[in-house]
């Protein structure tokens, strides 16, 4: 059915999805309206903390570089980095859920869908080699788009309350 074709998602590829998806968890069990009303800014702290998760990947995978040690914590870095720009911006869109799940399912997508002759699809970027800056550019990209997500307010979907 595939011709034989088959390509290998290495587990560096997954790990990362594992904090992305239990801090998506983390935030969506938070009550939205006391939040709201809170007299600390509490998506400022969320924002902080997963600004903290990335710079501390980032600088693990410098340490394991500068000890010639592989790239595989550096593709995690930028795997981690992509996966959770991703989420914030599917959260924004569509929910925490929503997210969750299709943040999950990416790199599946990925093996499935972005292989052409067996090599990774630009847009593939959790396939590529840990020192591509394609990659690494792409996932900063996301990065960024989903940080700006965190200053808008939330969309409104059908089924919304305020009272959530």
């Amino acid at each position: 059915m595939i011709g034989g074709l088959t390509f290998d998602l290495p587990m560096s590829s997954l790990l990362p999805l594992i904090p992305v998806c239990l801090i998506l968890e983390g935030q969506a069990r938070a009550d939205r309206l006391a939040e709201r009303v809170a007299v600390r800014a509490v998506d400022r702290w969320d924002a902080g903390f997963m600004a903290l998760c990335v710079l501390t990947g980032i600088l693990a995978a410098a340490g394991v570089a500068i000890a010639d040690a592989g790239t595989a914590a550096t593709a995690m870095a930028r795997d981690f980095t992509g996966y959770l720009g991703l989420a914030l911006v599917l959260r924004w869109l569509g929910g925490a859920r929503l997210a969750s799940v299709a943040t999950a399912v990416f790199p599946f997508f990925c093996v499935s869908f972005g292989l052409v002759h067996n090599r990774p699809g630009i847009w593939a970027w959790p396939l590529h080699d840990a020192n591509s800056v394609a990659a690494a550019a792409q996932a900063l990209l996301l990065l960024t788009v989903g940080g700006a997500t965190l200053l808008l307010p939330p969309l409104r979907r059908q089924g919304d309350s305020d009272d959530e």
